[in-house]
């Protein structure tokens, strides 16, 4: 767990890999944390478009995969893929004065980091098939991720998150 964006996440407490959530799904995790509407909003506010936009980014990387260019895209540390918002989103939605560090935050952070270290695969693959793998995990922790936000974006707060196919 020394190649992460963040080292406390579920592989870190549990030391197993989570399953990825299928879009809009509430069967795991089985419960998320209560967090005050308000601090839920603020945290959208001030992170959401910078998360849209890595999804769009994220998304985007498809295309140039299937040109052979994979070698090319940027390194997981370039902001263009805010990974930092997204954990500081995760933050906002799933950790409170009263909770401190959840479960469930551990797994957001582990869905960044799955995306975190699947950069640097699809950079390092050998062929356009083996980059495309990559990507497809990619993706995948792109919308657990989502998944899990949406699961506490209310009206209230915000307008939830659009996946990436």
């Amino acid at each position: 767990n020394e190649n992460v964006l963040f080292s406390q996440d579920t592989y870190f407490k549990f030391g197993t890999a989570s399953p990825f959530i299928e879009p809009d799904a509430t069967d795991f995790p089985k419960t998320m944390p209560f967090v005050l509407s308000q601090q839920r909003y603020d945290s959208l506010k001030k992170y959401g478009e910078r998360v849209q936009s890595a999804a769009k980014v994220i998304n985007a990387l498809d295309e140039t995969i299937k040109v052979g260019d994979f070698a090319k895209i940027s390194g997981c540390d370039d902001p263009i893929y805010a990974f930092r918002p997204l954990g500081l989103l995760a933050n906002g939605f799933m950790a409170s004065e009263n909770t401190g560090t959840t479960n469930e935050l551990l797994l957001a952070r582990w869905y960044i980091n799955e995306m975190y270290l699947r950069i640097g695969d699809i950079q390092n693959a050998s062929s356009v098939e083996e980059a495309l793998i990559a990507h497809t995990a990619l993706k995948k922790s792109m919308n657990s991720y989502l998944s899990m936000l949406n699961r506490v974006i209310t009206p209230k707060v915000g307008n939830k998150f659009e996946y990436i196919v």
